[in-house]
């Protein structure tokens, strides 16, 4: 299942979906050792991609069921997972930055029935809530995909 997501990822990145103004979660500046993770990169930008596909996916659009928008969190657990495992290699920001979305998970995890149905409810505050845990899960993902 998280290779159909990937597969999915590497497709919508291949097909573009016009202009947005949506940010994307891309690399960072490389640096002069290049990354301390290379082997989890395609993982990890797959990831970002189709995190980024699902952000425009929350204005208001339900999400079917069949979406890979609708099982994002266990790729973005799965990904985590094996960074997780080579954290040492990180530098201290990206090592808080691992910590940070584990939190966000967490964070978010009540969130599922207001993300499938496309980032709406009539509850306010259920709106706010969710759409700050996405924003904090979207830069905190962001930041560990910068880092490694």
């Amino acid at each position: 299942m998280r290779y159909s997501a990937i597969a999915l990822a590497f497709l919508l990145l291949g097909c573009g979906t016009g202009t947005s103004s949506l940010p994307t979660i891309t690399p960072g500046a490389p640096s002069a050792t290049g990354s301390p993770l290379p082997d989890l990169q395609p993982r990890l930008d797959a990831i970002g991609v189709l995190l980024t596909e699902c952000a425009a996916r929350l204005r208001g659009e339900p999400v079917a069921p069949a979406d890979n928008c609708a099982h994002v969190m266990p790729d973005v657990t799965g990904v985590i997972d094996e960074v997780e495992k080579q954290s040492a290699k990180l530098p201290p920001a990206g090592q808080a930055a691992v910590t940070d979305v584990r939190r966000q998970l967490a964070e978010i995890a009540p969130c599922e029935p207001w993300f499938a149905a496309g980032g709406v409810s009539p509850d306010g505050q259920l709106d706010a809530r969710c759409k700050k845990a996405w924003d904090a899960l979207y830069s905190g993902y962001s930041a560990v995909r910068n880092s490694a």
